[in-house]
């Protein structure tokens, strides 16, 4: 298993960086086929293996709540309300991709069966994720051309660069939800290695640039800072501090060069946005007309309208905010499961840092800062092809608390 998922994410990483859809049918691709084939093989370990003891229980729980609602709503929205232009199909296509999302998580919590394996596959995750996002440079700046990379030409787009994960927006939530975890990685290795981390983390970074994505930036500085609050009884600052000196020396110049690189585009954004906050394209201007639309309805704003039904209503653009559309779809019940599955990947995460090992330690600390940062940038946008990684990220980092939790000595660290 350990191999297997590892191959599964080169796979899946592969297919991104060169733009393969793997389609077989509507709902159905060569991805889907891996993930349930793993699943099959899990099953079947934990079936020889005289069965499977839950894990993160309440995590379990609050996603399986989102699960059953989504499926509930999507039901009552295409049999019983029956909108006009709802397309039942291709919403149950969507929600077919949610339960995906926690085969995924399921696949790499109990797959990896020490922390030697779920290392080495959170390795594999980092190095796809990096590889991918230097494959995107190395096509901005002309070096090569492969697979698929855009850079926008119109409006608030004009200039940001389009990565192998989909929007700049989408792209740029990644790459700061996995950045702590390149700089926690680098800190467990060697010279040359930990070089190589330093490097891959720089990469992510500049093209966390070149996305021009404002809302990631600022989700970046947020969770430094309550992730260091949280954090605070965990970390050791005179070691930080020269870990940032020692960063920033290496990170600014290549930032600096990706900024002159894109014309400045993230400078130019933020100063639109301080200078013309009422901007037609400012989030408020798509936010308001869904809010007005729940409000009419007063009812959706406690159950929502439905699982799908967002794309029934009219609404030139999505959301650009993960939250607003799980209250759209889910109300009151969705925001508060999904908010729950966060706060209880953090919990987890700061409870098994205290009792692990120092190098177990740092990807836990690392896990928070990212969960924090990711919780922040999908206010200001929605995701919908990062995901695979994001929780095959979760999953791991959880393979390692509980692990860690499991093995600790009766006083803790």
């Amino acid at each position: 298993m350990r191999y297997l998922l590892a191959l599964l994410i080169a796979c899946i990483a592969a297919a991104d960086i060169f733009g393969w859809s793997l389609s077989l049918a509507p709902g159905l691709s060569v991805k889907n086929g891996m993930v349930y084939l793993l699943l099959l093989a899990l099953t079947a370990r934990f079936i020889v293996g005289g069965g499977m003891r839950l894990e993160l229980p309440r995590f379990h729980l609050w996603f399986g709540i989102l699960l059953a609602y989504a499926t509930l709503t999507w039901l009552a929205a295409g049999i019983v309300i029956q909108y006009k232009t709802f397309d039942f199909l291709n919403s149950g296509i969507d929600l077919k991709a949610l339960f995906e999302d926690a085969t995924v998580f399921v696949l790499f919590l109990y797959g990896p069966r020490t922390l030697q394996d779920a290392e080495f596959q959170l390795k594999c995750l980092l190095l796809a994720v990096a590889t991918a996002n230097a494959v995107a440079i190395g096509n901005v700046v002309g070096v090569f051309n492969i697979g698929f990379t855009v850079i926008g030409t119109e409006g608030n787009l004009a200039g940001r660069v389009y990565g192998a994960f989909g929007h700049a927006n989408e792209t740029a939530a990644l790459i700061i939800c996995l950045l702590p975890a390149y700089i926690a990685t680098a800190q467990s290795g060697r010279r040359i290695t930990a070089l190589l981390w330093v490097l891959a983390a720089v990469t992510s970074g500049t093209l966390l640039i070149l996305t021009g994505s404002r809302g990631a930036l600022v989700s970046l500085a947020l969770a430094t800072i309550l992730g260091s609050y949280l954090c605070r009884d965990l970390i050791s600052w005179p070691r930080a501090a020269a870990l940032v000196v020692t960063l920033g020396a290496i990170a600014v110049p290549c930032l600096a060069f990706a900024s002159m690189k894109s014309g400045g585009v993230l400078f130019h954004r933020i100063t639109e946005m301080i200078l013309n906050p009422g901007a037609e394209d400012d989030r408020t201007a798509i936010w308001g007309p869904v809010l007005d639309r729940m409000t009419a309805t007063p009812l959706s704003l406690i159950t929502g309208f439905g699982f799908g039904a967002y794309d029934s209503m009219g609404f030139p653009h999505p959301t650009h905010n993960h939250y607003l559309m799980l209250w759209f779809e889910l109300g009151i019940l969705g925001v508060v499961s999904f908010v729950m599955m966060l706060r209880e990947l953090v919990l987890n995460a700061l409870r098994a840092a205290k009792q692990a090992s120092d190098e177990t330690a740092r990807y836990l600390i690392a896990f928070v800062y990212g969960i924090i940062a990711l919780s922040g940038a999908i206010f200001f946008t929605q995701l919908f092809h990062p995901w695979f990684y994001i929780w095959a990220y979760a999953g791991l980092t959880m393979r390692m608390a509980v692990t860690a939790m499991q093995t600790a000595q009766p006083t803790p660290r």
